[in-house]
């Protein structure tokens, strides 16, 4: 009958964790106040004691996790010319072609004037989500070129997304646009 001798060692932990079938013999004898090793031995003994097999795993402890990955169907929207005091909006459609479901955590706009709203459950590997971005454009005349970065996790944890238009003032006599 074969035995099972078997000696896990966990590191960051200061126990132990000793598991025996049977006697210990010398082959799987280690120092229990030692948990510094990253290994795990799995030690076979036939009936008479004798190794047959021996396995030896090293532990990875810097396993990295699988990131998610987005990938934007376009990064940057031109809303055209744009009536000043309108608010417009843009929804910025991704998929995550990463390999763990994709978390975005935050989307800050480069100014107050920029709101934006996302999708807030985790997007799976091959599913998609959006983000919309909507622009204010009470107050500001001309060309305007606004970004909105991205908090997730994914590789550099941030990507950013961005729009243009041109805010056109009112009539040369000051009339306020129709609608």
């Amino acid at each position: 009958m074969n035995k099972i001798i078997g000696t896990f060692l966990i590191l960051g932990m200061s126990s132990l964790f000793v598991a025996c079938s049977g006697e210990k013999s010398s082959e799987a004898s280690t120092d229990e106040t030692s948990s510094a090793s990253a290994e795990i031995t799995n030690t076979v003994t036939d009936d008479a004691s004798t190794p047959t097999t021996t396995e030896t795993k090293t532990e990875n402890t810097e396993v990295a996790a699988a990131l998610a990955a987005i990938e934007f169907e376009e990064k940057q929207h031109d809303f055209g010319n744009i009536k000043q005091g309108e608010t417009v909006d843009h929804t910025f459609k991704f998929t995550n072609t990463g390999e763990s479901p994709l978390l975005i955590t935050n989307v800050k706009g480069s100014c107050g004037c920029t709101a934006s709203n996302w999708t807030k459950e985790p997007v799976a590997p091959g599913a998609d989500g959006s983000v919309t971005l909507s622009f204010n454009s009470t107050g500001k005349v001309g060309a305007q070129n606004k970004t909105a970065t991205i908090t997730a996790n994914i590789e550099g944890n941030t990507t950013v997304i961005s729009f243009k238009g041109n805010v056109e003032t009112p009539n040369a006599n000051g009339a306020p646009y129709k609608k």
